[in-house]
């Protein structure tokens, strides 16, 4: 028997594939934008099925990378498979420090999305999402 948490832990680990792949960082940049969906399930943006729905109305790009299946057995896939639990639950350190948007420097296709990242809080003059982690072109926004 199939189980819901199993299930969502599933459509995690094939959208940290499928963004992981697209970025070119492997498992870790996988496991990052894992760990920026958790966050928003955390903040209260919806459910797991929802936030996961809603990835293409959040995102950089203009499409969502291609979902492409290797070998099970591929050292990047079982790394992700192994995090997901730890992402999933809570319990694994998160690398994007509180990140709910990312996206590479170098795809960010949406006007919107460029204008979001540079808007200035009008209380502080600083940013309204600043930037908390990235890995390479890879970044990730709060």
């Amino acid at each position: 028997m199939l189980r819901q948490d199993d299930y969502i832990r599933g459509h995690l680990v094939s959208m940290g594939w499928r963004f992981g792949q697209s970025y070119g960082g492997g498992h870790i940049a996988g496991q990052m934008v894992m760990h920026a969906l958790a966050n928003r399930v955390r903040c209260g943006w919806g459910s797991w099925l929802e936030v996961i729905d809603n990835v293409p109305k959040f995102m950089a790009e203009n499409d969502l990378p291609p979902l492409v299946h290797g070998s099970v057995w591929d050292p990047a896939f079982v790394k992700l498979l192994h995090a997901v639990g730890g992402i999933h639950d809570g319990s694994a350190p998160d690398l994007t420090k509180g990140g709910l948007f990312w996206g590479d420097l170098s795809k960010i296709e949406r006007p919107w999305f460029k204008q979001m990242m540079a808007a200035e809080n009008e209380l502080t003059g600083g940013r309204q999402h600043n930037r908390v982690s990235n890995m390479n072109g890879l970044n990730f926004w709060s």
